[in-house]
């Protein structure tokens, strides 16, 4: 059996012929002894040679080759590094006289543009050097969480019907509860960071503020406009269906469970437009409160363009720190399947059998008008964006599958932003903008989930809801989703104000509450699948978005 390695490094000298083969060669042996996959060695193959013939090229006499390749948490990385003069990659720039055709040219430039984030250069002290990301299968993972989730189902159902009571409490308060938390909380950590790191470099590329304006003025009115959609299609079915009238015990034969929910928020438009500017620069990142964190980092990127000799500096500086954030949350992923297996399991063993079955009728309800919301995405895509919706769902279900398992628009949120890039081809000009600003502003999800509930409660408690206040609840709705975190239970804090405005009974959330974690997995799936589609859509119409990553 092949001993896998953690690191290995290796130079060669480019004045011995053989160079080019001898270092492909030994990338291909490192990496296949480390256990990365066929597919992914031969395309880092691909990419280590065309850099190493660009160094070569523009290297200094009697130079050296330098390789080091690393290990970790599984994924691998391919340093590069030879003393030479600066160049540009992307532009593949040539030395004069040396010739080579224009197409051979555009193809390499494509190549070095298509790894994105996985391909990084820089020249410092008269060094070029070169650090490739090769990842794991990404379908590794994917499959991880999905067996995770299955398996969470099982041993939840286990410790629910088969295991004596006190044994699931203590697996539950000393095991699985921990773990859930832990990792909820290491995302907390890097949520804050992503969002202001990601939007100030996206920001800083803009050569022109009318140009962000541009963009930002079109993923606002995608967002709105999904919104109005997603309410009118919960109130819909809510009317069509009518949950509640067939197999539904009213609520004077349940019982109530007793919940506290806070109804004192300020849901008015001015409050919350008011909100976005903070009182000082750091408690933004103390609350996590994602509209500030949003205009500190929009007005931090266009200074950044501003101060003449030292924009090119602090560029870097937040480059760095953005690409810093982005491989920790990589990081972080890699343990998705394990939070995703405890959160299950806390799922099945807290829910209540006799509520579940007593509100049947409305989680059906709102499932079916989340799958038709998912289904106006792909006819947005297909009518507007003028692409194929099956690539845009066979791309995005890694994500679809994360949000589902993680019920966190911001938790998805790195994950949402590396498939944008990596697999869905847009421009990081759009993704770090409309994707930190989609986990706040755009909760489609969540307004489904407000109009079916809210209505269902008020026929189980027969409050009439007429056709003036559901328009009046539908607007509610609307300015209450764009404030609503991005977090689990969001959606749960805000059916409290709404029933109120209805004048059914706060306490009557406690029907809901046991489906309440079953259907937030939905929301929160449509809420990132909204965010994604504009991005594509934006990205496509100003002309930021690469078709051939996309269609590949």
């Amino acid at each position: 059996m092949t001993k896998k390695i953690v690191s290995e490094k290796k130079s060669f000298e480019l004045k011995n012929k053989s160079y080019l083969e001898d270092s492909v060669r030994f990338i291909h042996q490192s990496l296949t002894q480390m256990g990365i996959s066929k597919k992914l060695v031969l395309k880092t193959e691909l990419l280590s040679e065309e850099t190493i013939v660009q160094f070569a090229r523009h290297a200094t006499e009697n130079a050296v080759l330098f390789i080091q390749i690393r290990r970790f948490l599984g994924d691998a990385s391919v340093s590069i590094r030879v003393s030479g003069e600066a160049f540009d990659p992307y532009e593949s720039t040539i030395p004069s006289g040396e010739l080579e055709d224009d197409e051979e040219n555009a193809i390499r430039s494509i190549l070095f543009r298509a790894h994105g984030e996985k391909f990084k250069y820089s020249h410092k002290n008269q060094v070029n050097r070169a650090r490739i990301l090769v990842g794991q299968s990404e379908r590794t993972n994917l499959y991880a969480t999905i067996a995770a989730l299955f398996l969470g189902l099982l041993v939840g159902a286990i410790m629910k019907f088969i295991l004596p009571g006190e044994f699931s409490d203590i697996l539950g308060s000393y095991v699985f509860n921990p773990v859930k938390t832990m990792f909820m909380n290491a995302l907390k950590i890097v949520i804050a960071p992503v969002v202001f790191f990601s939007i100030v470099t996206c920001v800083s590329q803009f050569k022109n503020i009318a140009e962000l304006g541009k963009i930002g003025i079109k993923v606002m009115g995608m967002y709105i406009m999904t919104t109005v959609i997603a309410v009118l299609i919960g109130i819909t079915f809510v009317l069509l269906i009518k949950p509640g009238e067939w197999g539904f015990a009213t609520a004077g034969t349940i019982a109530v469970q007793q919940v506290s929910v806070d109804t004192n928020v300020d849901t008015s438009i001015l409050h919350t437009i008011v909100n976005i500017v903070p009182s000082n620069f750091v408690q933004p990142f103390l609350e996590s409160d994602t509209l500030q964190i949003i205009f500190l980092a929009v007005i931090c990127g266009i200074a950044v363009g501003m101060i003449g000799e030292y924009s090119a500096v602090l560029k870097e500086i937040f480059e760095a720190c953005n690409s810093l954030f982005l491989t920790i949350t990589t990081m972080i992923a890699k343990l998705i399947p394990v939070a995703v297996f405890c959160s299950v399991i806390l799922m099945i063993v807290e829910i209540g059998g006799s509520s579940l079955l007593s509100v049947l009728s409305a989680a059906v309800t709102q499932i079916f008008s989340v799958l038709c919301m998912i289904c106006v995405y792909g006819i947005l895509v297909l009518l507007v964006g003028r692409l194929n919706p099956l690539k845009f769902f066979s791309k995005n279900k890694e994500g679809m599958l994360t949000s589902f398992s993680l019920s966190s628009s911001s938790a998805a949120m790195p994950t949402n932003m590396r498939i944008c890039t990596d697999k869905l081809g847009i421009s990081s000009k759009v993704s770090s903008f409309s994707i930190p600003l989609g986990a706040t502003v755009n909760m489609d999800g969540t307004c489904i989930y407000l109009s079916v509930l809210s209505l269902f409660l008020a026929r189980a408690y027969g409050v009439e809801v007429p056709i003036s206040a559901m328009i009046s609840l539908g607007i509610t709705i609307i300015l209450l989703s764009l404030g609503a975190p991005g977090v689990p239970g969001s959606a749960f804090i805000c059916l409290g104000v709404v029933l109120k405005q209805i004048h059914v009974p706060v306490e009557a959330v406690g029907l809901i509450m046991a489906v309440t974690p079953i259907l937030d997995m939905f929301d929160t799936m449509s809420n990132t699948t909204g965010d994604m589609t504009t991005a594509l859509i934006v990205a496509k119409s100003e002309k930021l978005l690469d078709l051939k990553k996309y269609n590949e």
